[in-house]
């Protein structure tokens, strides 16, 4: 009977460990170089900010990923692969104290169309809070996202400047793929104005997209806007790989996509 227990016991201690793993929100290491002023977070997401704790603070550069959404009506599985950070997004971690931190987003849009968006919003203004208190400066805080994790990340530029210095994002979406516009009108008819034209109040938008030629929810051409309007901040690269919506992860242009990333990067910090 002693030795069932221990094995019950055993099966249940594994079963909560790789659960617990699953979604979380922390810092992800790839290999940085120095990781002894940094404390990793790798506890259970459960809704609330996991309280940050660095030292040397004003001596790092943080870069937020949030990523997409595959049904806003339900809470997101971060271990997707298409979830997972970019491989050209990685090369800015061979920066000296540089790191990301993970967003995993517990956000749903339950009640008001489009909510989700917002709440998600909240999570980083709760995630840069944080990090500002713990020393960080806003010029080296970076948001990075893919798909509606693209999209929050425009949609925070209300922030531009104050909590973080720019943004990185692929394939900005949020109200549907196009041929989806008369299954679900009320998302890209009316939900996705509206959030254009706040997205569009603000003063400066900070950013370098890529979008996809033939990416079914959003092209060059529907996300031109930010560049017509913002022209001296924006920076729109489109091309085809034929990958569509995921084009970052199977990226023909991988090698050319990492120099842009990387000279941007550089160019953003040395302008904060």
């Amino acid at each position: 009977m002693r030795l069932l227990l221990v094995f019950l016991w055993s099966l249940f201690f594994c079963f909560n460990v790789q659960a617990g793993n699953k979604n979380f929100s922390g810092f992800i290491l790839f290999g940085s170089p120095n990781t002894n002023n940094l404390t990793p977070i790798s506890e259970k997401y459960k809704g609330k900010t996991p309280k940050i704790n660095l030292d040397n603070g004003s001596d790092l550069t943080i870069i937020i990923y949030s990523h997409g959404t595959s049904r806003p009506q339900k809470k997101e599985n971060c271990t997707k692969s298409y979830n997972q950070i970019p491989q050209s997004l990685k090369i800015l971690t061979k920066t000296d104290n540089t790191y990301f931190y993970y967003l995993c987003s517990k956000a749903t849009d339950q009640g008001k169309l489009g909510s989700y968006i917002n709440k998600r919003k909240k999570e980083i203004n709760k995630i840069l809070d944080q990090l500002i208190s713990a020393g960080i400066k806003p010029g080296s805080i970076f948001l990075t996202g893919y798909s509606a994790g693209g999209w929050t990340s425009l949609m925070m530029m209300d922030q531009v400047e104050k909590k973080f210095n720019s943004a990185i994002v692929f394939a900005p979406a949020f109200a549907g793929p196009r041929n989806e516009i008369n299954k679900y009108p009320k998302w890209r008819r009316e939900e996705r104005p509206r959030q254009v034209k706040k997205m569009t109040k603000v003063k400066v938008i900070k950013a370098l997209i890529f979008a996809y030629e033939d990416d079914g929810f959003n092209r060059p051409k529907e996300l031109n806007f930010l560049k017509e309007k913002y022209p001296n901040s924006v920076e729109l690269v489109g091309y085809k790989c034929g990958n569509g919506h995921g084009t970052m992860n199977n990226d023909c242009r991988l090698s050319k996509t990492k120099k842009i990333i990387k000279n941007y990067f550089e160019k953003s910090k040395k302008a904060k």
